[in-house]
């Protein structure tokens, strides 16, 4: 190919069969994009930092990407709206993952931003990008979406932001400041990566370690109880057989003490049945000296004795122990309560020398029981 040069003022040199004018030194628009493409970078602007970002919208399946300024290959795009991109079907038996592209189309001649569907897998890997030195395509990738089998909505932790990647996107930049910022990219997915890992192994080991401590302290435990059962079991069947040994000791001293009992009713039936039987018959015989009426005879006699030397309220009185002497009337004319008192219970004695009140009582009582053996012609009580 000639040297390419460019851009200078045409000269006409002519016109056309439609008379338009011809002019010398025409180029087409690959020269210009050529001219760009040496100048700045592929990707989009730093920025402002949202440029060109692809985000989840929370509906469904649908995408939104914020407004920005892209560059592929000398061709650029811009839009200052907020555009929205729809995904195809959640996969159905494995994981899938789809890409955001930014594609110059030489075909059609624009540069577009679309969804590049990526194919089903046990491990999906996201779908080549197109990048040959020359071709109808050149694409940049914005981001990819991680889809799982039956997914019904696109949130923000299935999104990878790829703009920051130079190896597939990148920063616009001038021609002396450009980097290759796929290294920084590469070193801190590496380090994410790598936290990720170690976060992982430390979250494994310290569910491990609280495993094992919760083994542990289970295992204690369960000794623990297992001892203090055993311990308690123990102590049971002790007491067990103290109480049953207690409570058969009472029972044999109780067997004991009630066959003593019942041995001693027995001796006492059989041994003292003949002195209760003699003593009876003593009473017996007592009884019947007064079943001829002779004991009743005294004791009338005696009361009329006592109802003639007083009144019949004197001996009343005397007999329920609340006689006092008021009067000069009666036998106990000269006598006071307590005279009374001491002449039933047998210790009354008189002050005066002449013959007691209870002598006198006696010689009537002895006058009386005369009488009444006289009457009976026998000489007997």
């Amino acid at each position: 190919m000639a040297l390419r040069y460019g851009y200078f003022d045409s000269d006409i040199i002519g016109v056309d069969e439609e008379g338009m004018p011809i002019f010398d030194r025409a180029e087409t628009s690959d020269l210009f994009a050529l001219f760009f493409s040496m100048l700045v970078s592929d990707g989009v602007m730093a920025r402002p930092s949202t440029c060109f970002r692809i985000r989840a919208s929370g509906s469904g399946l649908k995408l939104e990407r914020d407004p920005g300024f892209g560059m592929v290959k000398g061709h650029f795009c811009y839009d200052n709206e907020v555009g929205e991109l729809l995904i195809d079907r959640a996969p159905q038996a494995h994981s899938r993952i789809d890409r955001v592209i930014m594609r110059c189309n030489y075909l059609d001649r624009i540069v577009e931003i679309l969804i590049k569907k990526g194919a089903e897998a046990v491990r999906p890997v996201p779908p080549e990008l197109i990048r040959p030195s020359a071709g109808d395509y050149f694409e940049l990738c914005l981001a990819e979406i991680r889809l799982t089998p039956g997914q019904k909505v696109i949130t923000q932790s299935s999104i990878t932001d790829t703009r920051a990647d130079s190896s597939v996107c990148g920063y616009i930049t001038q021609l002396i400041d450009r980097l290759d910022t796929s290294v920084f990219f590469a070193q801190l997915n590496s380090f994410y990566e790598d936290f990720v890992n170690k976060s992982n192994v430390s979250y494994e080991e310290f569910r491990k370690m609280s495993l094992d401590a919760y083994n542990s302290i289970t295992e204690q435990l369960n000794n623990y109880f297992v001892l203090i059962s055993s311990q308690g079991n123990q102590k049971y069947e002790e007491f067990k057989t103290e109480i049953i040994t207690y409570i058969n000791n009472l029972k044999s001293k109780g067997d004991t003490d009630l066959a003593e009992l019942l041995q001693g009713f027995l001796d006492f039936r059989e041994q003292g049945e003949g002195d209760f039987l003699q003593w009876f018959e003593r009473i017996q015989a007592t009884l019947a000296a007064a079943e001829n009426g002779k004991l009743l005879e005294h004791i009338e006699y005696l009361l009329t004795v006592m109802y003639d030397v007083g009144t019949a309220g004197d001996v009343d009185q005397i007999i329920g122990g609340t006689y006092v002497d008021d009067s000069e009337d009666g036998f106990f004319e000269t006598g006071t309560e307590q005279d009374v008192d001491e002449i039933i219970s047998g210790t009354f004695v008189e002050d005066e020398p002449e013959e007691t009140t209870q002598e006198r009582i006696q010689a009537i009582v002895d006058r009386s029981f005369g009488e009444v053996q006289e009457n009976d012609g026998n000489g007997t009580d």
